[in-house]
């Protein structure tokens, strides 16, 4: 298993992050040596759990209260009263359940019925192999993180604007390999304790060591 520990540390370091790195990972079973979450909650508020708390956890489709993140994450299907844009429309998020049955049929989502388990803990424990590490910075920390993917690739991170985090820093991140960026969702900023001047980032753990070295580099 890669050192995710050490690199989670260097680079909470090197950009003087307030907070550790999330590692994120998609299993069909649980990590060894890992406790299931005591409560269900919605998957923003676990980034927060880790963050502030420092816990370290698995949770099952029954731990999250938010069709958003157990159906972004490959847990279960879309509930209907999201696949029609009903619900969104009705909280007053779209004009029309049509624009709003356009911008979730555009979210990237696992398929549903591949992932079991969804997993959380401060990268810096290495608790377990992730597939997906979330960093919530500044915009100014979030900008080195996007040139250090650059600067040996020469690719740009994709910015997310629109999708909840669960699909936009988790979800997409592990689909494409590549790097992600968002400035959170509705949601996330309701019910996180996160600054307004805070952002996310996903990074796929692939890549995680190449980016954070590229950040001491970009730092030095």
């Amino acid at each position: 298993m890669e050192n995710y520990s050490e690199f989670a540390v260097r680079m909470k370091n090197a950009l003087k992050l307030q907070y550790p790195p999330v590692a994120i990972a998609f299993s069909m079973a649980p990590p060894p040596d890992v406790n299931k979450l005591d409560s269900p909650i919605r998957f923003c508020q676990m980034l927060d759990k880790v963050r502030y708390e420092g816990e370290t956890f698995y949770t099952t489709c029954e731990s999250h209260t938010c069709d958003g993140g157990s159906s972004s994450c490959g847990m279960k299907d879309m509930s209907e009263r999201i696949a029609t844009g009903e619900f969104l429309c009705k909280m007053g998020l779209f004009g029309t359940p049509r624009a709003a049955r356009r911008f979730i049929n555009a979210n990237p989502r696992i398929k549903a019925g591949t992932v079991k388990f969804l997993s959380f803990a401060p990268a810096e424990k290495g608790s377990f192999e992730p597939d997906v590490i979330a960093v919530i910075c500044n915009a100014k920390q979030g900008m080195i993180l996007c040139e250090a993917f650059a600067y040996d690739s020469g690719k740009r991170a994709a910015g997310m604007t629109g999708p909840p985090i669960c699909s936009s820093i988790a979800a997409a991140p592990y689909l494409t390999g590549e790097v992600i960026y968002s400035l959170g969702d509705h949601g996330a900023r309701n019910y996180m304790n996160i600054k307004d001047d805070e952002i996310f980032v996903g990074i796929p753990a692939e890549l995680f060591k190449m980016i954070c070295e590229n950040v001491e580099k970009l730092e030095a």
